[in-house]
């Protein structure tokens, strides 16, 4: 659904109208709140739901959300199946994850990162489908039958969940149970949190202050916020020994590397899909197409280097390092090539191939990696909260990014975020053994 979101929220004839600032502020909050989700999603399988059960919830959830876009495409209808799609994403998203570490949890660091990588390759063998017929069906139908096709996914998706024999299998008990006594108390603060929440929501609407643009802004310092109170929390947890709080600290300098790279390849989304409608020569193909270059390379790709992974040992830094680098590089790539867009002028969709390129190879190296050491550093019955963590990096990234790409355009911010990513990169790439150190690789 990412493929054409961007597109019908600026479409002034059948779409919501905005400007393609909001458009992209919007998208990426609505990206950053699937991810932000995933936390709470990992600690409701964690203390209460299980895995399994969790993330068959929030597929339930997803498929709604899907068909209240189909049916109506009114503003609040679309905000409506926006939030739905997010919940029931932290539901799923973190705790598939979790569900292929159970499974692959006793085997060796090379085993398991080759696993996580088909699992991504799996995942993206899905997304090029839908990317191709979801976006086809928005730009020569109309936008609500792209959205119930989406519906259609995500129904026959359950199915598959529920007849797969492996998942059947996996462990379904939440790994740290909730007591009666904080039971109690998360009941007390979740009503607190409503209640101020609701309260503040009323304050702003009365005083003319709950506009979409404010309500963005709130939830990206929300999302820079929520990972700095969650590690200290981690960090004080009682019961984790000394080991388990260096694997924290380390986790903290990959959660880092994690925000640049997000912040920069979630714009695809959005901004970079809008300047492939503007300037972009399609060869005659759907511009929702150009997004399915980056599932095409991951099934490219994922096979090669999940190979590679079993006969090469390279550490987790380092592969966070280098994904940083690369993702980094597409940006000034992209920083280029709006300098030869201009006017009217449409270029070469080589650039695109070029950007994708960088990007994808970049994604390998840091995201099934992210997943499989977040299950390795996760305290015991914190793995679905660990992964959920990797997540909310993504959360954060995305709120960064797209709050920088609804004030700066073109080639400013192409230079400014790639400038970064390239220069973190660099950062993480000599602090590369002390964190190694730290996780004991």
């Amino acid at each position: 659904m990412r493929t054409v979101l961007a597109l019908f929220l600026v479409d002034t004839a059948n779409g919501l109208g905005m400007s393609p600032a909001m458009a992209t502020a919007l998208v990426g909050a609505y990206l950053s709140a699937c991810y932000f989700t995933a936390l709470p999603g990992g600690w409701l399988a964690d203390r209460v739901l299980g895995a399994r059960r969790a993330a068959l919830i929030g597929g339930v959830v997803i498929l709604l959300g899907h068909v209240a876009l189909a049916l109506d495409l009114d503003t609040w209808t679309v905000y409506t199946g926006l939030v739905l799609i997010a919940l029931g994403t932290g539901l799923q998203k973190p705790n598939m994850t979790a569900l292929v570490g159970k499974l692959f949890g006793e085997r060796s660091d090379q085993e398991r990162d080759a696993a996580y990588s088909k699992f991504y390759a799996s995942i993206n063998i899905g997304g090029l489908l839908a990317t191709l017929l979801v976006g086809w069906l928005g730009v020569h139908f109309d936008w609500p039958v792209a959205f119930g096709a989406a519906a259609v996914g995500m129904a026959a998706s359950l199915i598959v969940f529920l007849t797969s024999g492996g998942l059947r299998e996996a462990d379904d008990h939440p790994g740290n149970t909730l007591t009666p006594a904080e039971r109690a108390k998360v009941l007390k603060n979740t009503s607190i949190t409503a209640g101020v929440t609701a309260l503040a929501a009323v304050l702003a609407s009365v005083t003319g202050s709950l506009t979409l643009s404010h309500s963005l802004t709130a939830f990206s310092v929300l999302a820079v916020l929520a990972p700095l109170w969650y590690f200290t929390r981690l960090l004080r947890t009682p019961g984790i020994d000394e080991r388990g709080r260096a694997g924290i600290r380390a986790y903290v300098w990959l959660f880092a590397s994690a925000v640049v790279f997000w912040a920069i390849f979630d714009l695809a989304a959005s901004n970079v899909q809008l300047f492939a409608n503007d300037h972009v020569d399609m060869l005659g193909l759907p511009v929702t197409w150009q997004a399915a270059l980056n599932p095409v390379m991951i099934v490219l790709f994922a096979g090669v280097l999940a190979a590679v992974w079993k006969r090469v040992s390279l550490s987790a830094p380092a592969k966070f390092s280098t994904g940083r680098v690369l993702c980094g590089a597409s940006f000034l790539l992209l920083a280029l090539a709006a300098t030869q867009a201009t006017g009217t002028l449409h270029i070469s969709i080589m650039w695109l191939v070029g950007l994708y390129f960088l990007q994808t190879l970049g994604e390998l190296f840091l995201s099934p990696t992210g997943l499989s050491i977040s299950h390795k550093l996760a305290p015991a019955g914190m793995g679905s909260q660990l992964a959920g963590l990797f997540f909310l990096s993504a959360s954060t990234g995305d709120a960064i990014g797209s709050q920088v790409a609804s004030h700066l355009t073109g080639t400013t911010l192409y230079l400014t975020l790639g400038s970064l990513a390239v220069l973190a990169g660099c950062t993480m790439a000599v602090a590369t053994p002390r964190i190694r150190a730290l996780i004991q690789e």
